[in-house]
């Protein structure tokens, strides 16, 4: 068992709401919790984005509720169900507003919930060659309402990210139908025709990028900074050394 399904069995009591868990949810201790599930898309729309995912289409899971991660509107309709946990595995990178997001969760939990945030480590994802998302770029999207993900992230995204030479097949299938170029994987190249350009920017608008990337230091800075400047109210819970866990950041934080 991992370190991540130890915390989780050690920390999550009563009822929860799992972000994202598409077809990896968090192992939970049945006789004392339980959870939902919330996402952007359903199942079969989720297979339509993610055409390599068919080979592992039975262990998705439906999301009981649909929400818009980067609506803010969207995510405070959580706020009137009581939760006593929330769970966000490898999943804030791919928001377009990350603050927006804690602030959110902050709103929803009572005092002495719990978030159970996991992060991927930058170094060591294929996002080890892009630069580390900082502070005053978070905060900036913050104040403006940040809600759709940048042309810029997108070109910082696909031009910065560890090349893939060779896409899975149902990727290629999905590429040759919707006209975007298969080219562009020959070392990350973006289409210099703007139209083709433009939908493979829309593909992977759609797929959600990881539009932030951080390390542990970064993250653990981001982290005390917002919760200090918002008043979000969290405290980091002790619970593991970090060279405990490599490739991912595991938070336990508690509402007080």
């Amino acid at each position: 068992m991992s370190v991540k399904e130890d915390l989780a069995l050690a920390h999550l009591t009563g009822r929860g709401i799992e972000f994202g868990a598409l077809n990896n949810p968090l192992l939970l201790d049945k006789t004392r919790a339980t959870a939902v599930f919330a996402d952007r898309l359903t199942k079969v729309q989720a297979l339509e984005i993610f055409p390599e995912l068919q080979d592992i289409a039975d262990a998705i899971v439906e999301p009981d509720i649909l929400v818009d991660f980067n609506d803010l509107a969207s995510l405070n309709t959580l706020a009137p169900q009581r939760f006593d946990f929330l769970i966000a595995n490898h999943f804030i990178e791919h928001l377009v507003n990350p603050i927006q997001f804690l602030e959110g969760c902050s709103q929803i939990l009572p005092a002495g919930g719990i978030l159970f945030l996991t992060v991927p480590d930058k170094e060591h994802t294929f996002d080890r060659n892009r630069k580390l998302t900082t502070n005053a770029h978070l905060w900036r999207d913050y104040r403006r309402g940040t809600s759709k993900i940048s042309r810029s992230h997108l070109k910082d995204f696909l031009q910065n990210k560890e090349v893939v030479d060779i896409p899975h097949p149902e990727v290629i299938k999905f590429f040759k139908k919707n006209g975007i170029p298969i080219s562009y994987y020959d070392g990350n190249r973006l289409p210099l025709n703007p139209f083709k350009r433009n939908r493979l920017y829309n593909f992977h608008r759609e797929r959600s990028i990881h539009v932030h990337v951080w390390n542990r230091a970064s993250f653990d800075d981001f982290l005390g900074w917002i919760n200090e400047k918002l008043d979000l109210r969290f405290r980091v819970v002790p619970t593991h050394e970090p060279e405990d866990v490599i490739g991912e950041m595991i938070y336990v934080l508690q509402k007080h």
